[in-house]
């Protein structure tokens, strides 16, 4: 759909930039639920997905965060194009809502542990949270208040006396095994940041006796891969009884391709989720998961064919497809 980027407040933070965008006929927009995430198409060269900041109850605008990531770092350009393109009154396409790191409505108590530009899936979160008067703890880390971003919006929200700073150049860093309590069914933690942030999160959550389907992260960026080695395997398309090699040079959603399967493929590193099928685990040998989008419950029939595969070479990876 296209939309138009407008109130336009400049750098939140350092190389963060703040952008709302609303329908150009100013009818609202596509409903989304806390933890979703746009695709932005900067250019034709640049799609990229980021999460909505907003309050999912309000639908006249969404609310993204860009940090602006130098190749240095590791950024592949879109988000400095987007700094130095977007300006208000420029009109843009974006996707419609798409949610991987949803939220637990039903919880008991929800932790939201926001690291630097990871307080925007957060944001939405607390939103949700606080209209269904359920208990959350919201704890934001960042370097410095002159990297941290939204504080305005944190202020300003009814909810903001519930959120707890800490700033690593005001001695008020993290202490996360402090800050986690021990499991108690019913509650779920949300982490968003980078991933050697999630990872604290999610070592101190275990600490206390937190179990895997309690603990959720979404990923900006693709961490560090373990060292991998692919193993040709075959698919079994179970509906058409259908066998496909993969060779070990090559990914499942390639051949798919070249089989004539249609498979929706986006980023090819694991992080979307666009390629997620269904496949049957009792049907096929072990799977290699190698995405960061699926949890451990949904990994038990779901597979992201763009890096994940069989674990050893000749196993057999049967798709309910």
């Amino acid at each position: 759909m296209k939309t138009c980027p407008w109130n336009l407040e400049g750098l939140l933070a350092e190389g963060l930039a703040r952008y709302e965008f609303k329908a150009p006929d100013g009818r609202d927009l596509p409903p989304f639920t806390a933890g979703g995430h746009i695709d932005v198409v900067i250019a034709p060269e640049y799609q990229r997905p980021y999460s909505l900041a907003g309050d999912p109850a309000d639908r006249s605008h969404y609310v993204l965060g860009v940090l602006r990531e130098p190749p240095e770092s590791g950024g592949r350009g879109g988000s400095a194009l987007m700094h130095r393109a977007f300006r208000e009154g420029r009109r843009v396409f974006v996707s419609r809502p798409v949610n991987h790191f949803a939220l637990h409505e039903d919880a008991t108590h929800s932790w939201l542990m926001a690291g630097g530009i990871g307080v925007t899936p957060m944001i939405a979160m607390a939103h949700r949270l606080h209209a269904l008067g359920k208990p959350f703890d919201f704890h934001y880390s960042a370097a410095s208040r002159t990297t941290a971003g939204f504080l305005k919006d944190l202020a300003q929200a009814p909810w903001g006396h519930q959120v707890q700073y800490h700033f690593k150049d005001e001695g008020q860093r993290a202490d996360l095994m402090q800050l986690l309590p021990d499991f108690a069914p019913g509650q779920h933690v949300y982490t968003c940041g980078a991933p050697r942030f999630m990872d604290g999160v999610f070592e101190a959550a275990t600490a206390h006796g937190w179990p895997s389907d309690a603990l959720h992260r979404e990923y900006f960026s693709v961490p560090e891969a373990d060292a991998w080695v692919n193993q040709p395997f075959e698919l079994l398309l179970q509906k058409s009884g259908r066998r496909l090699q993969v060779l070990a040079e090559r990914s499942a959603t390639d051949v798919l391709a070249e089989a004539g399967v249609g498979v929706s493929v986006k980023c090819s590193d694991g992080l979307c989720g666009v390629c997620a099928l269904p496949y049957d685990a009792q049907a096929s040998d072990a799977v290699e998961h190698r995405d960061f989008v699926l949890s451990h419950q949904a990994r038990q029939h779901k597979i992201i064919l763009c890096c994940s595969r069989a674990q050893q070479a000749g196993g057999v990876i049967s798709l309910d497809f």
